[in-house]
């Protein structure tokens, strides 16, 4: 067949390498049959060699999905918000099997493995949660819009939260806090420099901030922070009692100091002690160094 790029030469076959995206990851598939033009390198696929590169595409993308680990069935029951029964109906399996998987008390076989998969690829929130790749690309894009002048730590995260679809049980298990801590940042109830260090750095990792962007953000906290000895009501639409009307005050109180100190230019720039920032870092430092070692 005459090259339809050149028309010089005729096409011939060889084999190539192709790289594919299997799950975020760059990986390489050999010996693919292709036709090319000796003249000017023009590569073509006929339909034949066509089905056979996606018939290997397919084989290669399943032989490589990561087995499912107890922790991440459980929370993939989460996402769904389903009990035992409804999982096992949905994937047409025995009653309990799941569980048993789900306990570590059996294995779970590849084709079981693969259908799992194909269940999730339905739930883009079920992939943000589950897969780190995944996660990683999407808290990225979030940064980009959530990181701005005058936001706060606390409506950082709350955003990067809402935007990505994360799971504050993933986020609290990432960053090694309770869901009870991990609100009270949100709503910047804690003094910045009471943060762990620990915690501190481990935010700055799972969010991907640099130490600058962590210092800005602390700041600003801190301006939040401040008011909050100064406000002790917010008015509420319903009277309400107990820990959920606390919580949702607490929240109100936060939104409006937020957008008070975004609107009033005249609130002093206040500043993070340098010690405190270089803790953190080093504690980053030597997390990270044990990581590559």
């Amino acid at each position: 067949m005459i090259c339809s790029n050149c028309f010089n030469d005729e096409y011939r076959t060889i084999t190539i390498s192709k790289n594919v995206s299997v799950n975020g990851v760059i990986k390489t598939i050999k010996d693919i049959e292709c036709e090319q033009c000796p003249s000017c390198k023009d590569i073509i696929f006929t339909h034949q060699q066509s089905l056979e590169l996606d018939k290997k595409r397919i084989n290669f993308e399943f032989s490589v999905k990561p087995v499912m680990t107890p922790y991440q069935l459980r929370l993939l029951r989460k996402i769904l918000n389903m009990n035992l029964d409804e999982v096992c109906s949905l994937l047409h399996i025995g009653k309990n099997s799941y569980g048993r998987w789900e306990r570590g008390e059996s294995e779970l076989s590849p084709s079981m493995n693969l259908l799992i998969h194909q269940l999730i690829d339905r739930f883009p929130e079920a992939k943000v949660n589950l897969f780190e790749s995944e996660m990683n690309t999407e808290i990225e894009k979030a940064k980009s819009h959530c990181l701005t002048d005058s936001v706060s730590l606390g409506e950082f995260v709350r955003n990067v939260i809402q935007s990505t679809k994360l799971l504050k049980d993933v986020v609290c298990d990432k960053i090694g806090i309770k869901i009870e801590e991990l609100e009270r940042i949100e709503n910047n109830e804690v003094s910045p420099e009471k943060i762990p260090e620990k915690i501190a750095a481990n935010i700055v990792k799972f969010f991907h901030l640099t130490m600058s962007n962590l210092r800005h953000l602390l700041e600003n906290t801190l301006k939040v922070y401040s008011l909050r000895r100064e406000v002790s009501f917010v008015h509420a639409r319903q009277p309400g009692y107990g820990k959920g009307a606390s919580a949702i005050q607490a929240k109100s109180i936060n939104k409006i100091l937020e957008q008070y100190v975004i609107e009033d230019a005249a609130i002093p720039q206040q500043t993070i002690s340098s010690e405190y920032l270089k803790r953190v870092g080093a504690y980053l430092q030597n997390t990270q160094g044990r990581e590559r070692s």
